[in-house]
């Protein structure tokens, strides 16, 4: 066992303290010659005085055998020395240590015990030490520290499992940060490539079948897209700043920029029709979910859908925000199901701010996605 471990700081403190308490005052009524009774001898209780101050320091590093030696030294001072200094005191202490170290049991035997000891001792002796209040007043401080203790011992615990609560959350508050930049990513980023994506896969196509033909629109478009990416790229590293930093500059995702995603989407050559019904403004984390729900939902048509033509309905009332988003596909909607395709974080984003997600096959074919939230977003 290591130095640092029997010799805390707080018990060399303690320690030292009463052992000059007690060796000190015990001197001076030596010499003063205040004596008691005569001691049946007095060389056995300078001994157990120092056997009691030395093993003290120890409290923490042996707590139940440091009280029981102590006690043990104490029963046997009072008998052998005519002395009466505070010797008692390092019982006390080592008793409420006891109890402080979460041994509250050992320590309620230990203080029932001397307490039974006191009384018996000094009826024996019909009360030649101490006066029957006396007695039962020393045996009451006696009884008491336990519960003192425990009190100190109720609180150390408590602000341990206060300290770890908080521990995990701070975690938790990680992981569904995370959680959120990743699923932020996926959304924007990942729909910004998939138009890329689409694009160039579609330049290729005609300039295998015509050599001649001109990119000009397409890199145009291919160089917008990149922007976007990049801002909101930069939008969402961000939040990972270290303090202090300036935060990033940029309006964030709202359903305000809908005009601008179905314009790259018909770029891509797909048909957007976007009907935005309402002038609520809804809440920022409202309009941000509802924004990322119909972007994630025109990179799967995009993706998966084979589709000509998609609908994009928002109506925003009073107390709710509703959209769909419906095409005409004839992909297989197996694959819009398929994990990465962004389903579950769109669900997510619903379900969060206390909405409901709904997505899946028309009976007269095509695919939709449905989404809507409480205006009011639960705390």
């Amino acid at each position: 066992m290591k130095l640092s471990s029997l010799f805390r700081p707080m018990d060399l403190l303690v320690g030292s303290v009463n052992a000059v308490v007690v060796i000190s005052w015990s001197l001076v009524q030596w010499e003063l010659r205040v004596e008691d009774t005569q001691g049946l001898n007095e060389d056995l209780g300078w001994i157990m005085m120092a056997v009691s101050v030395v093993v003290l320091f120890f409290r923490s590093a042996f707590p139940l055998a440091v009280t029981l030696v102590i006690l043990a030294a104490t029963l046997v001072y009072y008998p052998a020395s005519s002395t009466d200094g505070p010797m008692l005191s390092a019982f006390v202490i080592s008793l409420y240590t006891l109890a402080a170290l979460g041994r509250l049991v050992a320590a309620s035997v230990i203080a029932a015990s001397t307490f039974v000891i006191i009384v018996v001792s000094e009826v024996i002796a019909n009360f030649a030490h101490m006066t029957q209040s006396e007695t039962l007043m020393l045996g009451g401080w006696i009884v008491a520290v336990p519960a003192i203790g425990a009190v100190v011992a109720h609180h150390r615990r408590y602000r341990a499992e206060t300290l770890v609560a908080l521990e995990e959350t701070r975690r938790r508050s990680v992981a569904e940060e995370r959680i959120r930049i990743a699923r932020d990513l996926h959304d924007a980023v990942g729909h910004h490539l998939s138009l890329i994506n689409v694009q160039t896969a579609a330049a290729l196509r005609k300039l295998r079948k015509d050599p001649a033909y001109r990119t000009e629109e397409v890199l145009e478009i291919v160089a917008e897209t990149t922007r976007l990416s990049l801002r909101e790229l930069r939008a969402m590293v961000g939040v990972l700043r270290e303090a202090g930093e300036d935060p990033p500059t940029g309006p964030g995702p709202s359903l305000d920029q809908l005009p601008s995603l179905a314009d790259a989407a018909r770029a891509s050559g797909l048909e957007v029709e976007l009907r935005v019904d309402g002038s609520t403004e809804p809440p920022a984390a409202v309009d941000a979910a509802a924004y990322r729900v119909v972007q994630e939902a025109l990179t799967n048509v995009l993706r998966h859908a084979r589709a000509s033509r998609v609908h994009v309905t928002v109506v925003i009332g009073t107390s709710t925000l509703a959209l769909a988003v419906v095409d005409d596909g004839k992909g297989d909607a197996k694959g819009a199901n398929l994990a990465g395709n962004g389903l579950t974080g769109m669900r997510e984003r619903a379900e969060g701010l206390g909405g409901t997600f709904n997505a899946g096959p028309r009976e007269d074919g095509g695919f939709a996605v449905e989404a809507a939230w409480p205006l009011e977003v639960p705390k």
